[in-house]
């Protein structure tokens, strides 16, 4: 995700939110999401200048009603700003120290892995350059419905008494799902209390965040809107054991406006130091890597924070540009990167450039006794297999460890997903069947065979 814009080349002032012209333009962004099915139900929070305003667009299902200022939604991997924050907060405090060794937080007898004397610090988890993966191995539900529901603090530390580093901490940047967790779960060890504690007393409450959380709040849990993989398939919420601080976060639009609100003018009081802090550059972005804040990423224009998050049936967005000033909250229950594009080109919009309504691949009817030759097993490498089946008239593919995700027929043979820029084409038909696969996507086209079931064991 890259801002294509720079600040200090704005060409306008930031619109009225109030202007029916302006929401005509907002609305006229959106609705090829809707038209295409890309998403079931979505709602919006922007600020521009003195102005914000949120709009909410599709239905909480298929059946349901509109969203509403009071939807809640889960937050996935914006949750790690939040986790930013709490480390920020805690430095604020004189509770710990940015380059601290995590280790020092960690429970009696538990240890840490290093590399060449290089210690983990705090910082190295918060900005993803701790060398630990983005999952650890004893995960055993990673490709299920609910993934993180039984992966506890204590299989994390075990997993780190046996962990060996390939890298010196510090060295080089990957995306930890399991780092910023972790770091998560130190600082309510230390604190003495869960997250969602913690999240309520240092951020929530002091910002009128009055419908986020974990699950603490069974009043705002009640509000939760139905996710779906795809549109036409709902999807179970993700639940998180004693560790949610990566993508644990439940939220409504009001709520994540606070919360930009709060970043684009930090009040005066300690939580102010700690979002100017988390705002901060900790570590500058290079040809191959984004700049980072605490738990925020920063753009290539140097202004905007930005950072996205997507569950097994949800998906958010946050921009925050300070320079504008302007802030995107997209909020939808509909699990798919696609919406990250409608994200930028708003900040774009509120940033003065001109921005065209997105145009979409369209689809075609296909028999199902055609789309029945598709169906079965591709090897696309060792212990990788894309499994086709046809469900309810729908093509569903699901990869080794992945969740199974609807594809769309551009024709008979070309099919392409929602979630991602992705395409599969089936080829090679013998006695009815289709005997390979090749995927397209980023620009690489991969090759898979179709198998026999006892050879997929």
């Amino acid at each position: 995700m890259l801002l294509v814009f720079a600040a200090d080349r704005l060409v306008a002032a930031p619109p009225d939110l109030d202007d029916p012209a302006t929401q005509q333009r907002i609305r006229s962004l959106v609705q090829p999401y809707l038209d295409s099915e890309q998403v079931v139900g979505l709602s919006l929070g922007l600020i521009a200048g003195d102005s914000s305003a949120t709009f909410h667009f599709g239905k909480t299902s298929h059946r349901g009603e509109t969203p509403t200022d009071q939807t809640v939604y889960e937050i996935g991997s914006v949750s790690k700003v939040f986790t930013g924050v709490l480390l920020a907060d805690a430095v604020v405090q004189d509770k710990v120290k940015l380059d601290q060794d995590a280790a020092d937080l960690l429970p009696a007898g538990a240890s840490m892995p290093d590399s060449n004397g290089k210690k983990i610090t705090l910082l190295d988890l918060s900005i993803h350059r701790s060398g630990l993966p983005r999952l650890p191995s004893n995960m055993k539900n990673v490709g299920g419905e609910n993934p993180y529901a039984d992966y506890t603090s204590q299989l994390a530390l075990e997993f780190l008494s046996d962990y060996s580093l390939t890298r010196d901490p510090g060295d080089e940047m990957e995306y930890s799902n399991f780092a910023v967790s972790f770091l998560g779960y130190l600082l309510c060890h230390q604190a003495g209390k869960s997250y969602d504690q913690l999240l309520s007393e240092r951020i929530a409450k002091p910002l009128g965040m009055t419908s986020t959380t974990v699950t603490g709040d069974a009043e705002v849990l009640k509000r939760l809107v139905i996710g779906h993989s795809t549109p036409g398939k709902p999807h179970s919420t993700w639940e998180f054991a004693d560790m949610p601080g990566a993508g644990g976060i439940r939220s409504t639009v009001t709520d994540m406006l606070r919360f930009a609100k709060s970043n684009l003018d930090p009040p005066d009081d300690d939580l102010g130091k700690a979002l100017q802090l988390a705002w901060k550059q900790h570590r500058g972005g290079d040809a191959k890597d984004f700049a980072m804040g605490l738990g925020w990423h920063i753009a290539r224009d140097g202004s905007t924070r930005w950072h996205n998050g997507q569950t097994g049936g949800y998906h958010a967005m946050l921009f925050v540009n300070r320079q504008v000033p302007a802030a995107v909250v997209l909020l939808t229950n509909t699990a798919t990167m696609e919406v990250d594009v409608l994200a930028e080109d708003l900040i774009r919009m509120l940033a003065g450039a001109a921005v065209e309504p997105r145009t979409f691949q369209s689809t075609i009817d296909v028999p199902i006794a055609k789309m029945k030759r598709c169906e079965g097993r591709y090897q696309i490498a060792p212990g990788a297999v894309f499994d086709v089946s046809i469900v309810n008239d729908r093509m569903m593919v699901q990869l080794t460890g992945q969740p199974a995700f609807e594809v769309f027929p551009k024709s008979e043979t070309e099919w392409f997903y929602k979630v991602v820029r992705a395409t599969l084409t089936f080829k090679d038909e013998q006695n009815g069947q289709f005997k390979a696969l090749e995927l397209f996507q980023n620009g690489i086209r991969v090759s898979a065979t179709r198998i026999a079931p006892a050879e997929a064991e």
